[in-house]
């Protein structure tokens, strides 16, 4: 049970500044998004056939689909990196880490706190033992710098 009748978060004039910039930040359309997003999850697969987990990953965090209105292919993205991330041996994570650029783990973050907002879709156990080695490698910076962030998974 809500206990506000009214939603006051629909007055904030920095969120809705922030939805229009948003806007501005893909040119193109969310098919087109989609597409690449179909694209990449083909050679991401395929390198987790080769049991390759770094280049599956990073193949995967490579270009996240930021904007608004691209829900479909936010959503197809984070459940590709999820599988890369399920597919790794818990033995593997840390050498995986250490493989990442800084600015790979962060977006790697973001995709953690995207799937354990949404527990119903992904493995959450999976996630906060990746957390714990991403949070290892980057320090308590990569969770500032993922909080702060205005580009949102």
């Amino acid at each position: 049970m809500a206990h506000r009748k009214l939603d006051i978060d629909g007055f904030d004039t920095e969120q809705q500044r922030m939805a229009e910039q948003m806007q501005y930040l893909s040119t193109k359309s969310d098919a087109e998004v989609a597409s690449i997003v179909d694209q990449k999850a083909a050679s991401v697969r395929a390198a987790i056939t080769r049991g390759s987990s770094v280049e599956a990953l990073e193949k995967a965090l490579a270009d996240p689909p930021y904007g608004h209105g691209l829900d479909a292919a936010q959503s197809a993205n984070a459940q590709l990196v999820s599988e890369v991330l399920m597919a790794t041996r818990a033995q593997d994570i840390n050498g995986v880490v250490a493989g990442l650029a800084e600015d790979s783990r962060d977006v790697l973050l973001k995709y953690i706190y995207h799937g354990l907002a949404r527990p119903a879709g992904f493995n959450c156990g999976v996630l906060l033992s990746w957390h714990e080695r991403v949070v290892e490698a980057g320090g308590l910076g990569s969770i500032v710098r993922v909080m702060s962030d205005r580009k949102t998974i």
